[in-house]
């Protein structure tokens, strides 16, 4: 293996076959059919950024009337390309999806057809959207439905095991992982809750506590240890999640 600089050319040799390569090379000048660049030359330093607009009737596959493109080592940040004017860009659908173009862009009378992530829905029943004259008429909104559930209450000792969510659909499921050494009143590492009619269906029972429901723990002082009404030994019960009192011992 060898490194020759010669004329800032670097010469790379590998089992006798010799690659050249320069540090900064050039760009030649890019295809821009309907547009034309500032300035106008057929090779262009490494490290130029080159402004580019379009002629009448067209603009930029970009959403603004000018665009530029950056050489780098002998390749261009990107492909200019003129479209015709009265094309329409991806539109901005929150809470909706579409069928994306290949190509960036809808050209003039596409209809597209939007649909609305789960527990949202359109507002007035409008569904599609055209493109006339380079922006979209009647782009549909969609809303939370009335059947849907915002996000889960937060259950003391327990996390949801699933990515976070602003809106649940009607009939969701989210289901509940209690913390280690925590069960549900049933004796359960984890609990359910269902998204009904525009609310969950929590209960008490959903609950994750230490201790089953009306368990009982027997504290005992060590010797020479008593509880502040004399005893060493002194019980505690769980009740609705919650442990009674725990005593303390002193001497």
């Amino acid at each position: 293996m060898c490194f020759t600089y010669l004329q800032l050319i670097l010469l790379i040799c590998f089992h006798g076959v010799i690659h050249a390569q320069r540090g900064d090379q050039s760009c030649a000048a890019a295809d821009l059919d309907g547009g034309f660049f500032v300035p106008q030359q057929a090779r262009y330093p490494s490290g130029t950024v080159l402004p580019y607009a379009c002629d009448e009737g067209h603009k930029p596959a970009e959403d603004t009337w000018w665009a530029t493109i950056t050489c780098t080592n002998g390749k261009w940040s990107s492909t200019p390309m003129c479209i015709d004017q009265k094309a329409c860009f991806p539109p901005t659908i929150p809470n909706g999806k579409y069928t994306e173009s290949s190509d960036g862009w809808y050209e003039e009378r596409h209809i597209l057809s939007i649909r609305c992530d789960p527990g949202y829905e359109q507002l007035n029943q409008i569904a599609t959207a055209s493109c006339l004259n380079g922006t979209w008429s009647s782009l549909p909104i969609c809303e939370k439905s009335i059947t849907s559930c915002s996000g889960p209450p937060q259950i003391p000792h327990a996390v949801v095991n699933q990515k976070y969510q602003e809106v649940f659909a009607a009939d969701s499921e989210v289901v509940y992982q209690c913390k280690t050494g925590y069960a549900t009143e049933e004796g359960h590492t984890s609990t359910s809750i269902y998204c009904v009619a525009g609310s969950w269906s929590w209960s008490e029972t959903s609950s994750c506590s230490n201790g089953n429901a009306n368990s009982v723990v027997l504290y005992q002082c060590d010797n020479g240890y008593f509880m502040e009404d004399g005893q060493n030994t002194k019980s505690i019960s769980c009740t609705a999640g919650t442990w009674t009192e725990a005593p303390t011992c002193s001497k």
